[in-house]
């Protein structure tokens, strides 16, 4: 379908995690990176023989590489801090360059992300878009995470009078708030590698966007061409 906005006219708002890239991909990354670490400072370790000994697919994988190496609690969090800061190796869902072009038709472009500020600008820096927003929005420097308000009107007072349209993953949390506000709210359906998948049909009205959307991708079907 197509929509009745022009890009010319209107500040596009994106979510990161599962909506530019595959967070899964991230976790792997993360992963790899700690256990490439341990193996260049515990030679007792190999790194592949690391990785096979635990559930990537885990949400305590971390955990079981602990008691795997002996490590204590202060070690583990030495590492989930080495995980979260490690520069990752990630792939987009567009190429950046097919992405930099949509970007450029709107009047602005923002990032509004849940996570950390460092975190979530290495991902930024490994998809080569870190410079092609006006504005990034992460939740760690602005101490609100959606669905709370307090991002989406800071873009709505940074760029007054134009069509705002909001495109995430997580029916959650995503879509409440720009709803309300009366912005244009594409939805990106969940893979079976999405950290979070949740039935949209669990959800009331308030939770839906407006538009779903299998990929990024289809971004430009979605806009008249000016």
């Amino acid at each position: 379908m197509k929509t009745t906005v022009k890009p010319s006219e209107s500040i596009l708002v994106l979510d990161l995690d599962d909506t530019l890239y595959a967070e899964h991909d991230y976790k792997l990354s993360g992963i790899h990176a700690v256990c490439r670490e341990i193996s260049s400072l515990y030679p007792e370790y190999r790194e592949k023989d690391l990785i096979s000994r635990i559930n990537t697919d885990s949400s305590t994988w971390l955990e079981e590489l602990c008691t795997i190496c002996e490590f204590n609690e202060s070690e583990k969090q030495s590492l989930l801090w080495l995980y979260r800061t490690h520069k990752p190796n990630l792939n987009g869902f567009m190429p950046s360059e097919k992405l930099k072009c949509i970007l450029k038709q709107f009047t602005a472009c923002v990032l509004l992300s849940d996570g950390r500020s460092l975190t979530q600008r290495q991902k930024l820096k490994a998809l080569n878009l870190l410079d092609y927003f006006d504005d990034i929005l992460i939740s760690e420097a602005y101490r609100s995470e959606k669905p709370d308000s307090k991002r989406f009107l800071q873009v709505q007072q940074t760029y007054p009078g134009k069509n705002y349209i909001y495109i995430g993953d997580n029916i959650k949390k995503d879509f409440i708030t720009p709803n309300r506000l009366g912005w244009l709210t594409i939805g990106i359906r969940p893979t079976s590698k999405n950290i979070h998948r949740h039935r949209a049909d669990d959800f009331d009205e308030a939770h839906q966007p407006c538009v779903w959307i299998e990929s990024i991708n289809e971004l430009p079907t979605l806009f008249l061409s000016e």
